[in-house]
């Protein structure tokens, strides 16, 4: 009996989205702080991309009034190690822009009064999701389709 998938997928090509949460209010209660989660982030996503020069990685910010993409290696046309450090250090300074302009935003709306605001995180969770079908739909190999969720007060799902 034949396959019914009409896409060729490759099991050593990676797409991998990383949807991080930069609520202040839940960082400020962290056992780790913001700045070492990133670094151990930058590491991680260096990583996936000098294992294969196919892999490709998102980063997705949630905010407590916006998402938005910080990092995608498609557009980094990364070479080498040092095109990789300097598209990470970009994509870290467009992560504090991030963190600061949706404080600006935050503060504007002023819903947030008791420091119990929660994070856009179904919105960027549909950016991804939208990424990833684009991927898919833009050319006849893609990357295996894996989804992993890790919420720091749960479990793995």
């Amino acid at each position: 009996m034949t396959s019914a998938h009409s896409k060729l997928y490759s099991d050593d090509v990676s797409l991998v989205v990383v949807v991080v949460d930069t609520n202040p209010f839940f960082w400020a209660g962290a056992a780790l702080p913001f700045a070492d989660f990133l670094s151990h982030l930058i590491h991680f996503v260096n990583s996936l991309l000098l294992l294969s020069n196919l892999n490709h990685v998102v980063i997705i910010a949630a905010g407590v009034s916006s998402c938005a993409y910080v990092f995608d290696s498609g557009n980094a046309g990364a070479s080498g190690a040092a095109d990789v450090a300097e598209t990470l250090g970009k994509a870290s300074r467009k992560m504090e822009e991030f963190i600061k302009q949706d404080a600006r935003e935050t503060a504007s709306n002023g819903t947030v009064a008791d420091g119990g605001a929660a994070s856009l995180f179904s919105g960027a969770l549909s950016l991804a999701l939208c990424y990833i079908q684009r991927i898919f739909r833009s050319g006849t190999r893609h990357p295996q389709p894996r989804v992993s969720i890790r919420f720091f007060r749960d479990t793995w799902f």
